[in-house]
């Protein structure tokens, strides 16, 4: 027998009978459970918008109902919290939030809302939106409901179509915001400066003009060093004197609440005709799509509050003044379109002649104070 062998491998395994031992001991050191915090955040928050401004047209008779439909409110982003809806509901601006119009007066007329599931109330629910879901549309109708006397009394009738939104149970909850709906053509005191509202935007934001002019100025009193048709609206000295000076002139409630806005100028191979607005200017001059906080009018946005084909129509609106826009004319590279007070037109005229500015932009209306003038 080796003896020397058998001493090796009872060497060997006591050695492995340690190392044994010794790991066991490590493992029972080590025992139970231990954890770590896993975190994710999803914020709140929703977006909507409603449809533009309804317009029943005019003149349609006693006892007549006119119907307006195609009208859509939708859910572009609805994140809330599990088990709650975002909530849409609607109301007008007549006495008790009735669904009304009335001329200025005593004369009032009323008009009917309803959805896809049919006929909604003041303040009814339009949509409900559960969390988890995240778009939704709806379609609104409205039908409004002329004079029952012998005959219909004259007049300009307005009312506002209000939306509200409010997460909550369905059908109900906690108000988070409003929307209200503005015709073109009403007028707004916004921090006590009256607005003509040219076209509503998105949510609670509208185009609007002061009423009144600023003052008379140029619209390029000199030829461009930049080698630029002096009647080019970008970066002429009326475009610069609007975004700087006039805008930096507001309050800081004003400029943050004013939107930035992408606008562009048009031309007219006609200066006294509206529909003959071209993209190009003179030579085939093209226009670049700029974005501006303050910027003078252009045609077709004055179009849709006054009738540029109408004498009396055009000079009721100028009172008196000759009125720039940012459009040019393409007959002459030095000429810009104006409204003619005396004339109730279109016309164009050299960009160094000085006429009256009223300035337009985008406003965010839950940011001010504002209210409709009567």
């Amino acid at each position: 027998m080796n003896f020397t062998k058998t001493k090796k491998v009872v060497a060997a395994g006591l050695s492995a009978l340690m190392m044994m031992t010794s790991t066991t001991s490590v493992f029972a050191a080590e025992s139970g459970d231990k954890s770590a915090n896993l975190n994710y955040q999803v914020s709140s928050s929703y977006d909507w918008i409603i449809h533009s401004s309804i317009d029943f047209g005019a003149d349609a008779g006693v006892g007549k109902t006119v119907d307006r439909t195609g009208n859509q409110v939708k859910v572009l982003k609805n994140v809330i919290p599990e088990g709650k809806y975002l909530n849409i509901s609607v109301k007008g601006s007549g006495a008790n939030d009735a669904f009304t119009v009335d001329n200025g007066g005593s004369e009032v007329l009323n008009y009917d809302v309803s959805d896809d599931n049919g006929a909604v109330g003041v303040n009814g629910n339009v949509l409900s939106v559960p969390a988890g879901t995240n778009t939704a549309t709806q379609n609104m109708g409205f039908k409004l409901n002329t004079t029952k006397k012998s005959a219909e009394v004259a007049g300009q009738y307005n009312g506002r179509v209000i939306y509200n939104a409010s997460v909550g149970d369905k059908n109900g909850g906690t108000t988070s915001g409003t929307v209200e709906s503005f015709s073109a053509g009403d007028t707004l005191d916004i921090e006590g400066t009256k607005y003509v509202v040219l076209e509503q935007k998105e949510n609670n934001q509208a185009l609007v003009m002061t009423v009144s002019s600023i003052g008379y100025r140029k619209f390029q009193s000199s030829a461009r060093a930049d080698g630029q048709n002096r009647s080019t609206y970008e970066g002429s000295e009326i475009d610069n004197y609007l975004e700087n000076d006039w805008y930096n002139s507001l309050s800081s409630t004003m400029k943050s609440a004013i939107q930035p806005t992408s606008i562009k100028q048009a031309s007219y191979t006609t200066s006294n005709d509206p529909d003959s607005k071209q993209e190009t200017g003179t030579n085939g001059q093209v226009y670049n799509t700029i974005d501006r906080h303050a910027f003078l009018p252009s045609v077709s946005e004055i179009g849709k509050v006054v009738d540029l084909k109408n004498p009396d129509k055009v000079k009721a609106f100028l009172n008196g003044d000759y009125l720039w826009t940012r459009d040019s004319y393409q007959g002459d590279a030095n000429d810009a379109e104006y409204l003619w007070p005396s004339y109730g037109s279109l016309n164009c005229g050299g960009v160094g002649s000085t006429y009256s500015v009223r300035p337009a932009f985008v406003i965010d209306l839950s940011q001010v104070n504002h209210s409709v003038v009567k």
